[in-house]
């Protein structure tokens, strides 16, 4: 599965999840009127923090590929600092687009729980990596 990824050309998979994250957080109704499994009290916080995990580490993966490098700590931690940034800012505009979704800041502390955590797992795989490559 992890050469499978690796195959996948640097840029894909930030792309296509910022696509993903975005729609979901920007359009009226994403998933239409059905929420089916989604509908438990503070679901719209766990979908929160899963998408920006999956963004962070998103991000974090093409970094690296791109750098050739597992060991950057620092880039990491300024990519899950970006991808709270988005979630900010994707906040304010459900608060200013008039479609029917509004600002929540338990919304941002979510994303920013995912973000981080996509940060540590990622650093906690960088180092199993280079663990087994010494």
């Amino acid at each position: 599965m992890f050469k499978l990824l690796c195959k996948v050309p640097t840029g894909v998979f930030s792309a296509f999840f910022s696509f993903v994250v975005l729609y979901l957080c920007l359009a009226p109704q994403p998933l239409g009127e059905q929420q089916g499994w989604f509908s438990f009290p503070g679901a719209d916080k766990v979908v929160h923090c899963g998408m920006f995990f999956v963004l962070a580490a998103a991000y974090m993966w093409d970094y690296c590929k791109a750098a050739k490098s597992h060991s950057n700590v620092k880039a990491m931690a300024l990519i899950a600092v970006v991808a709270i940034a988005i979630g900010g800012l994707v906040e304010v505009a459900q608060g200013v687009m008039g479609l029917g979704r509004s600002m929540d800041m338990w919304d941002l502390l979510a994303d920013s729980v995912g973000a981080i955590a996509a940060f540590v797992v990622m650093v906690l795989l960088q180092r199993k990596i280079s663990g087994q490559h010494r």
